[in-house]
């Protein structure tokens, strides 16, 4: 009788741990399949930047006369400018932008640009990106020591037409 009772609560232990990892592993696919998505979208928002610095030339409305010699106005500013869509006539741009917000799997996010403009002097016609997917939703964390901020990644871009100059 007494075998019999250790041999109930051996398999009982061992149904309860199995179960617990399982609602563990399900949790951990779920993170991991958000972050992919997270990634995912960061690689489709710079492509479109990547296509916007290639199309920039001197006959855009956000490049300046002088952006060849002025280095507090060359290419990077200019496709800033084209990224915010802030007129030549304004004089501050953001160093921030709100890009997105959408839904990966059941939770709202919002995929956020900062523009790194630390030594910017230093190469005019480098920008430096920084982005952010990061949660929107106010509900509460799926799982301890959560992080509202799932995916960050850091780029530089050298427009095209920026090869052009002396």
């Amino acid at each position: 009788m007494l075998e019999v009772i250790i041999a109930i609560l051996t398999i009982t232990a061992f149904l309860t741990g199995t179960l617990q990892l399982m609602a563990v592993n399900a949790l951990y696919k779920v993170r991991a399949e958000r972050q992919a998505k997270a990634y995912f979208w960061i690689q489709e928002d710079f492509e479109d930047v990547k296509a916007k610095a290639a199309s920039l030339d001197k006959t855009s409305p956000f490049v300046t006369t002088d952006v060849c010699t002025n280095i507090n106005r060359g290419y990077a500013t200019a496709l800033r400018r084209q990224l915010t869509a802030t007129p030549l006539t304004t004089t501050t741009i953001p160093t921030e932008q709100l890009v997105a917000t959408k839904p990966i799997v059941a939770k709202n996010y919002s995929l956020s640009r900062t523009f790194n403009i630390i030594n910017q002097a230093a190469n005019p016609h480098r920008l430096r990106i920084d982005y952010r997917v990061e949660v929107t939703d106010q509900t509460p964390k799926d799982y301890p020591n959560q992080e509202n901020v799932i995916a960050r990644s850091s780029v530089e871009v050298i427009p095209d037409a920026s090869f052009q100059c002396q």
